[in-house]
């Protein structure tokens, strides 16, 4: 084969073109200290770095959930332990209260003791950390809870189906009013006559609940009453007859609580839709086709607001199987369903979750009435205590009984505040597991992050010493092609003549 001048120039320039970008690679390595500086350097490397990256980037916003939900429950810790405090002192209190040895002077001073610790425990649980309330559920951007009045009530008849005799009071006071019906009847029929005092029964003031009326005055308080609760008069050779309400302090929850899921229809309202089960997040159904509630009933649903549906559900009776639970219809005004009809089911859960890891989300805050309890009203109901253990309401009826001089009342409340304190108790430890289960979890992340930058620094950082050697090895090379090449480019035939 005949070599020709040009292509030793053309071989000689393809080589040292090579060199030359091998160098300035190198170069670009050694001033970034990276072997992979774009894709082409490493594909399989680059594919490893950048997974790894994503992952690092997952950890790292994890990591800041972790330590918002370790400020929410070291907070609620701390606050618990406080009222925890607090509510040694006041049951103290009520250890004294209940021997029979005090007078009356007595029981008023240790009222008024009680009454400051009980402002204090509601303080307490109206807790808020960075503007949000820890213990409001959902709620967290209003008060868990205000100081109030309520009511304890003996010695009333309600009809089937009412939920108490007191719905609701109003007003002020600074010490709680005993209120005794003097006449028998039924609340919103007859005229009732009744008495009430604001210092223990040393004084009384008389009063008629007139028929058609449900509301009782008292010195600037209202106490609204069930329509149709029978009442009955008080005895005087029998103290336990009769109908006696104490108006006493209370703690109103006013934060989220677990009402059960709500459905709130977009389109078509003639439909009842009726929701069963646990919602730990809101659902939007769907009508895929016009139909009615006996079914067959085509739907799908989403739970990200209708960003994404799932495939295209079948029902036969109109009771449809969804996230969390069902949703069954029924015939209210109208039976009928259009397709795109729409119906949201609300959460029902009062918890703020945070994902703490690649699998793992937990519930930061706490419902109030799951750990003081207090009165609450669900959906514009009557005002109502949480039943069993409920330690708002065991304090309040604690004053109450103290400020009317009720022994046989303050011995039972000391036995109601001890139980609410067992609750109180549980639900901080609750909260002292999940402050450990964020411990192992942060560990976890920490190992995970750890291993995912160490893959980055084995596929992308730079040897420097192995880079040193192979520039200097390339630079020489180099500089021996060019005057090599020099040196050659420069003969000619008449060097031979």
């Amino acid at each position: 084969m005949r070599i020709s001048t040009n292509m030793t120039y053309s071989n000689s320039l393809k080589y040292m073109t090579r060199l030359q970008s091998n160098i300035n690679r190198l170069t670009i390595q050694m001033a970034t200290q990276q072997r992979i500086n774009c894709p082409s350097d490493d594909p399989y490397g680059t594919e490893v770095a950048l997974t790894n990256s994503t992952l690092i980037s997952q950890l790292t916003q994890y990591q800041s959930n972790v330590d918002t939900a370790k400020g929410w429950l070291s907070l609620a810790d701390d606050t618990l332990g406080d009222a925890s405090t607090a509510l040694a002192s006041l049951i103290e209190l009520a250890e004294q209260a209940a021997t029979g040895t005090l007078t009356d002077a007595n029981r008023l001073a240790i009222a008024e003791e009680a009454r400051g610790l009980y402002e204090q425990l509601i303080t307490y649980a109206s807790t808020r950390y960075n503007g949000q309330s820890i213990f409001a559920g959902r709620d967290s951007g209003g008060t868990a809870y205000s100081l109030g009045l309520g009511t304890t009530v003996s010695g009333t008849t309600l009809a089937s189906g009412a939920g108490s005799a007191v719905l609701s009071v109003e007003g002020e006071a600074d010490q709680s009013i005993r209120i005794e019906f003097t006449g028998d009847g039924t609340v919103g029929t007859d005229d009732i006559t009744y008495r009430y005092s604001s210092d223990g029964g040393d004084t009384w003031t008389e009063g008629t609940l007139a028929a058609g009326e449900a509301t009782l005055a008292c010195d600037g308080i209202q106490v609204h009453m069930q329509d149709g609760t029978g009442v009955s008069a008080v005895s005087d050779d029998d103290t336990s007859a009769g109908t006696r309400i104490t108006v006493r302090p209370a703690a109103i929850y006013t934060g989220d609580a677990d009402d059960g899921a709500q459905v709130t229809a977009q389109s078509n309202t003639d439909v009842t839709a009726t929701p069963t089960g646990t919602f730990s997040n809101s659902v939007v159904v769907r009508m895929e086709d016009d139909t009615t509630v006996t079914g067959p009933v085509a739907y799908s649903y989403s739970t990200d607001g209708g960003l994404n549906w799932s495939d295209v559900q079948s029902s036969d009776n109109g009771t449809l199987t969804v996230p969390g639970g069902t949703l069954a219809l029924s015939a209210g005004s109208g039976s009928d369903l259009a397709a795109g009809d729409t119906f949201i089911v609300s959460s029902d859960s009062t918890a703020l979750t945070v994902r703490v890891s690649t699998s793992t989300s937990i519930a930061i805050n706490s419902c109030g009435l799951d750990v003081f309890g207090g009165l609450y009203s669900a959906d514009g109901e009557s005002y109502a205590g949480t039943g069993d253990d409920d330690l708002f309401e065991a304090i309040g009826q604690f004053i109450g009984y103290l400020e009317t001089n009720d022994a046989e009342g303050i011995a039972e409340s000391l036995e109601a505040i001890t139980a609410g304190q067992a609750k109180m108790l549980s639900a901080a430890s609750n909260i002292g597991a999940r402050e450990v289960r964020l411990e192992h979890i942060e560990t976890a992340n920490t190992l995970l992050t750890s291993t995912a930058k160490n893959a980055v620094s084995n596929v992308v950082d730079a040897d420097t010493t192995e880079l040193a050697t192979q520039l200097s090895k390339l630079t020489t090379v180099y500089e021996a092609v060019l005057s090599t090449q020099a040196a050659v480019m420069k003969l000619s035939l008449l060097d031979y003549l």
